[in-house]
C-alpha cells in the first residue's frame, strides 16, 4: 500500500495525518493506540508535527503505522473527517519551488525558479481576478524533496525524493504580457497528499482529469517524457543547494483555460485528478480588485 500522508489543521490544531483504506487518520491517535510512541529511541520531539516526522526524522516510523493498522478497522479516536479539515500543502512554506517545462525538441530541459509560499491545499478557495479573461490552469506533478542536494547524480536525486504531489498552477495572461512572470504561478494548490509510491511508479505518465462542477472537460493520458525527475532534480542542483521541502514540479501534463465560451465564475468549483496521487479542488473566489498597475 501506497503511503498516504497528509499536514491537516483539525479543530484548530495542525497535525500529521495519512489515508488508509480511505479513512484520513490522526498519526498520533493511531500510535498510542498501537503503543508505536513508547518504542526506545522512535521519536523525539513532536510526533505529530509534519515538518519534524516527514523532514527533520525522514518520515520515522510512518510505515510501522500504516503496517499497524493492516486492513481492520482504525482506531475510532483516530478518525478525522475530512471536511473539517484545512489541508495543507505537504512541504515546508519557505521553500523553492522550480517548474520545469519539457518539450521534445529541447536538447536541455528549461526551469524557472519560484517560491512555495503561495502554494494552497486542497480545497482551497481560489482567487481569480476578475477582469482575467482567460485565465489559466497548468495540473503538474511535483516531486518534494526529503533531503539537501548540490550538484547531485541522478541516483542521489532519486533517493531524495520524499514523495509526489498533484500541482495545479494558475496562469493570467493579461498580467503576463504587461510583465513577464508577474502573471505566473500566482495562485497555485499542492497536495491533498504527499505520496510514497510502495511500487516503481512514474508520476509523469499519469493519466490526468479536469473537471469543473463535477464536469469533465479534459482527460488525457499519461506521455513519456525526454526526462525523468531524477534527471531534472540532478539537472536543477548543480552548482546550488537545493533544500528538503524544495518542490520540483514537472511542467504541464494537462491545460485549461476559461475561452470565453466556457468562462469560469465565481463560486464554480474545479478539480484535477492525478490517477495514482489523488485529487485538488478549489472555488472560485473572483477578486474585484484591480492592480494600481492596471489603471
Amino acid at each position: 500500500m501506497d503511503l498516504r500522508i497528509a499536514n491537516v489543521v483539525h479543530a484548530g490544531v495542525e497535525t500529521l495525518a495519512i489515508e488508509a483504506h480511505g479513512d484520513l487518520l490522526e498519526v498520533s491517535a493511531v500510535e498510542r493506540r498501537l503503543g508505536l510512541d513508547a518504542a526506545p529511541g522512535h521519536f523525539t520531539g513532536e510526533s505529530g508535527s509534519f515538518r519534524q516526522r516527514v523532514f527533520s526524522l525522514g518520515m520515522a516510523g510512518l510505515d510501522e503505522v500504516a503496517d499497524g493498522l493492516g486492513d481492520g478497522r482504525p482506531p475510532a479516536e483516530a478518525l478525522l473527517n475530512p471536511k473539517l479539515c484545512l489541508f495543507l500543502p505537504p512541504t515546508l512554506p519557505d521553500r523553492a519551488l522550480i517548474e520545469f517545462d519539457v518539450l521534445a525538441d529541447d536538447p536541455i530541459p528549461r526551469l524557472r525558479w519560484g517560491c512555495a509560499r503561495g502554494l494552497q491545499g486542497h480545497d482551497a478557495p481560489l482567487r481569480i481576478p476578475a477582469d482575467e479573461p482567460e485565465p489559466q490552469l497548468a495540473v503538474e506533478v511535483a516531486a518534494i524533496l526529503g533531503e539537501d542536494l548540490r550538484s547531485a547524480s541522478p541516483d542521489e536525486a532519486a533517493a531524495a525524493i520524499a514523495g509526489f504531489a498533484p500541482l495545479c498552477l494558475w496562469t493570467f495572461p493579461s498580467r503576463d504580457r504587461l510583465s513577464t512572470g508577474w502573471g505566473r504561478n500566482r495562485v497555485g494548490q499542492l497536495g491533498p497528499f504527499l505520496v510514497v509510491p510502495q511500487d516503481p511508479f512514474d508520476p509523469l505518465r499519469a493519466q490526468v482529469t479536469i473537471t469543473i462542477n463535477g464536469r469533465t472537460v479534459l482527460s488525457t493520458p499519461g506521455r513519456r517524457w525526454r526526462w525523468s525527475f531524477p534527471e531534472m532534480i540532478a539537472f536543477a542542483s548543480e552548482g546550488v543547494d537545493l533544500l528538503a521541502g524544495d518542490v520540483i514540479a514537472s511542467g504541464p501534463l494537462a491545460r485549461a483555460s476559461s475561452d470565453g465560451g466556457s468562462a469560469l465564475r465565481d463560486r464554480d468549483v474545479v478539480s484535477a485528478e492525478v490517477l495514482g496521487l489523488g485529487r485538488l479542488s478549489g472555488t472560485i473566489v473572483a477578486s474585484d480588485e484591480r492592480s494600481r498597475f492596471l489603471g
